[in-house]
């Protein structure tokens, strides 16, 4: 059977998570959370990641540390991929996120991406990520 991870991230955070159990009732194993303090810091603290995209001035300094951020995370992607850690990769993120790891992906990473979800997950907890797994047939 293959090993699929799923990452679900925003700007100011990744959570990689490796699927177990069969497909119509998958469980998540939480492997990592990785985290980008800059986003965090920058805007109105009380808003949400979602709110920051939108809030956020994009262009230089802001849009190279988000930039960075996303490199961060396909460099581990990538690390985990060369020790065969898996075999596909789910990502659920915002597009402009989605986009990034396109454009700063391996052809060989691009290649085990079996999904992709526009959308900000990064504030349910596990049991409604693997709920939308199973409902969603994301692993068919």
């Amino acid at each position: 059977m293959e090993t699929t991870w799923f990452v679900v991230a925003d700007r100011s955070q990744a959570q990689l998570y490796e699927v177990v159990g069969p497909k119509l009732k998958p469980t998540l194993r939480e492997l990592e959370t990785m985290t980008h303090p800059q986003a965090r810091q920058s805007g109105d603290p009380g808003a949400s990641s979602s709110q920051h995209e939108m809030l956020a001035d994009h262009s230089g300094a802001d849009a190279e540390e988000d930039r960075r951020f996303v490199r961060q995370v396909v460099d581990r992607l990538s690390q985990a991929q060369h020790r065969r850690e898996f075999e596909r990769l789910l990502i659920a993120a915002p597009a402009d996120f989605v986009g990034k790891v396109r454009e700063l992906s391996s052809r060989r990473l691009s290649k085990t991406v079996h999904r992709e979800i526009i959308a900000d997950y990064t504030h349910d907890n596990v049991r409604s990520l693997q709920e939308r797994l199973r409902r969603k047939s994301w692993l068919a």
